[in-house]
């Protein structure tokens, strides 16, 4: 599969699944694209985006600069029908509060209750609304 077909089968999804992240679609030379939605506060991006002929979720802040992210691709052995699945079990996660996240060192960054992170007397926990 080429990156122009990966990106459209990719945007069709987003238009029938999550059209709110296609109020601002930036297409790159390449054929990929990526699309982001905005924070309650305005305080961080919510974004996708398929460089590379797979999808990569992350939040990033008003300046660009990327707090996390994580890829959901063919170096999983994925098939593009999976990792649309699962593109969307992560935004509900995130978007339906089910995933915390933690502000460390002003990026906000998932807490993973599976790997149970030492967690400071000082760090607050925020879900997406609060962010």
């Amino acid at each position: 599969m080429n990156q122009a077909l990966y990106s459209e089968i990719t945007l069709k999804y987003l238009k029938k699944n999550h059209p709110e992240f296609l109020e601002n679609v930036d297409f790159k030379e390449d054929h990929s694209f990526d699309c982001s939605i905005k924070s309650v506060s305005g305080n961080r991006f919510l974004w996708i985006a398929t460089y590379d002929l797979e999808i990569t979720i992350g939040l990033e802040n008003y300046k660009k600069e990327c707090d996390w992210h994580f890829h959901i691709g063919a170096s999983g052995g994925n098939n593009q029908k999976e990792e649309l699945k699962e593109l969307t079990k992560q935004l509900n996660e995130i978007l339906n509060s089910e995933q915390v996240f933690i502000l460390e060192n002003d990026k906000y960054i998932p807490f993973d209750k599976n790997n149970e992170p030492i967690v400071k007397r000082d760090e607050k926990f925020f879900m997406w609304n609060e962010i």
